[in-house]
């Protein structure tokens, strides 16, 4: 679930002889439709899980991952990703990876990214610390303004999809063998489709 406060604290404080923008009434918008999804009652909205099977490619200069069926197992350092098709207007709230690891507990982290369509400098919506999963291990990353490096309104605005500005990936990259990535799933908030 996207973080309430960070969406609370995107709303900016209203001061005498200011204006009200847009941008005043689009953050009070996204606070509110999260607290409705919070307690279930978002008009239109419904909560989906999209689940992406690990069929990493390898990112340029990293070392491949071993994909077979629905499982993928890293070597030493493994970096992939997959590109991901998002529906354009849903809200990002989690990243939830499963698998499995040996002892001692390989470094490494999957992350979801927001690329450029103009470009490849990627900003980190969500990361998820693969070390700190055992065997097996269902592990679940929120957006966090502190590893993406935004303010909480600039990563507000980034967890909705824009798919006309932005292309979505997540990257997997591991320092030891042994990981086993058995799925991701993306939480995101979506309008419901009208009939």
């Amino acid at each position: 679930m996207a973080d309430l406060l960070t969406l609370i604290n995107a709303i900016p404080d209203a001061q005498d002889g200011n204006v009200i923008t847009a941008n005043y009434h689009n953050t009070i918008k996204k606070a509110l439709v999260a607290i409705a999804n919070q307690l279930g009652t978002a008009p239109g909205a419904q909560t989906v899980n999209l689940t992406v099977q690990p069929n990493f490619i390898t990112v340029g200069g990293g070392t491949a991952w071993s994909v077979s069926l629905g499982i993928a197992t890293s070597a030493v350092g493994s970096n992939g990703f997959i590109s991901l098709n998002l529906p354009d207007g849903a809200v990002i709230q989690q990243m939830v990876a499963m698998g499995s690891q040996t002892n001692p507990a390989s470094k490494g982290f999957a992350s979801l990214l927001a690329l450029p369509l103009s470009g490849t400098a990627s900003t980190t919506l969500i990361q998820i610390d693969l070390s700190t999963g055992g065997s097996p291990f269902t592990l679940t990353g929120s957006p966090s303004p502190t590893v993406s490096g935004l303010t909480a309104a600039a990563l507000a605005n980034m967890l909705t999809v824009q798919n006309s500005q932005f292309k979505y990936a997540i990257q997997a990259e591991v320092l030891g063998a042994g990981v086993q990535i058995n799925a991701l799933q993306i939480v995101f908030a979506a309008a419901a489709k009208s009939a």
